[in-house]
């Protein structure tokens, strides 16, 4: 290179940078942006590749859950992470929870808290009538029904009833508990016990059914009998009468009955007022003597009526007296039971037995929370009278 040479500025390009901008080609790098982000989002980074193992993964010894096909089609397979989105906890679709609850308790939706005390809290003091309290005395709002046509006087009530504090009469004092018989899978023992059980029960009912029909069948035969015995009894009555008319035809002297001397002598008048003054001192006698008796066990009878007494508190504080609710007892339960060829091993082959109807009205029935009844049959309260008319005789 030559020294001492003058130096020479270099010329600048002409092109600005925004028309440098304009022609420089880039798809390459656009490219590979492209591909570095699919790779990404399918395979993940490249740290993620390669793990160092020090402990081992227990999971691969154990068998891998089989997965359906509807879950690997729904499940995401990008390894990208979803975007996190901050919640509000605090809010119920943009309210607030402490206004939702407020506004809930305003409602009576909600359980232990009034509507009333809630307005209070809100308004402050509760919104009543405008009323002197030591002014004028306070109008009698009752009705003039009440007052005119009431048999009885018509006070308003301050105190709940009493009965409202009492529970309901039980029919059955003891809670049924279910047989273990009933079971669609039942052990021998507990379904023996439960057929044997049934069949004492129905076999009572059977015998009572049968007693009954013979008792109605014995006073229908006593009847038919009865007619024909009185037929009987009241011809030979009349055979009797009319041989007792022919006997007094042939043997009676007169229509009158004999007389009878009935003259007592002074004699025989003492007699018997000296034996009913005997018998009299004799009955006192006896009667002092039992009186004796008496007050001599007068201990014994204390002990007796003090054990008497100690066995009646017993009991009384044992077995209470049921009070009768209804006229008529509960609905009987339906006979609930199975026969060795309806048992069944599973559940896919069980015939369920009873009626949810049933078993809630009997269960009410037996609370004493509804009144127990039974079916009625309709009937004439009066039997029909026939009468003949005399219009038909006009058309004769």
């Amino acid at each position: 290179m030559e020294q001492n040479r003058p130096k020479t500025t270099l010329q600048r390009s002409r092109k600005g940078k925004k028309s440098w901008r304009k022609n420089i080609d880039i798809d390459d790098v656009e490219k590979g942006l492209e591909e570095a982000k699919t790779r990404q989002r399918l395979l993940g980074d490249d740290n993620d590749d390669f793990i160092i193992d020090t402990e081992g993964d227990v999971s691969i010894g154990g068998k891998s859950g089989k997965k359906l096909k509807s879950t690997e089609i729904l499940s995401n397979k990008s390894k990208v992470k979803p975007l996190a989105i901050e919640r509000n906890n605090r809010k119920i679709q943009g309210v607030n929870k402490h206004e939702v609850h407020r506004l809930m308790k305003l409602s009576g939706k909600v359980n232990g808290e009034s509507k009333l005390k809630t307005r209070v809290d809100k308004d402050g003091l509760f919104r009543a009538k405008n009323e002197d309290l030591w002014g004028e005395e306070p109008v009698d709002n009752t009705p003039e029904i009440l007052l005119k046509k009431s048999s009885s006087g018509h006070t308003k009530a301050k105190n709940a009833p009493k009965t409202m504090k009492t529970e309901a009469i039980r029919l059955s004092e003891q809670e049924k508990q279910v047989d273990a018989g009933k079971s669609y899978n039942p052990s021998l023992a507990s379904w023996k016990a439960l057929i044997n059980k049934e069949y004492t029960t129905e076999h009572e009912k059977e015998l009572k059914r049968q007693e009954l029909i013979d008792h109605q069948q014995r006073i229908k035969n006593l009847i038919a009998n009865l007619d024909e015995n009185e037929e009987a009894s009241s011809e030979d009555e009349q055979n009797e009468e009319d041989e007792e008319e022919d006997v007094d035809k042939d043997f009676k002297l007169s229509i009158n009955k004999p007389t009878q001397v009935k003259i007592k002598t002074k004699s025989k008048r003492n007699r018997e007022t000296k034996h009913k003054q005997r018998m009299e001192l004799e009955q006192q006698l006896k009667e002092l003597k039992h009186q004796i008796k008496e007050l001599a066990k007068l201990d014994e009878y204390n002990e007796l009526v003090s054990a008497k007494h100690e066995a009646k508190q017993t009991t009384k504080s044992k077995s209470k007296k049921t009070k009768k609710l209804f006229k008529y007892d509960s609905i009987t339960r339906p006979l609930e039971v199975k026969l060795s060829d309806e048992l069944t091993n599973n559940l896919k082959n069980l015939k369920p037995e009873g009626n949810l109807f049933y078993d809630s009205m009997i269960n009410l029935q037996e609370n004493g929370l509804i009144e127990t009844r039974v079916p009625v049959a309709k009937r004439r309260r009066y039997t029909p009278k026939i009468t003949e008319k005399w219009t038909y005789k006009d058309f004769k």
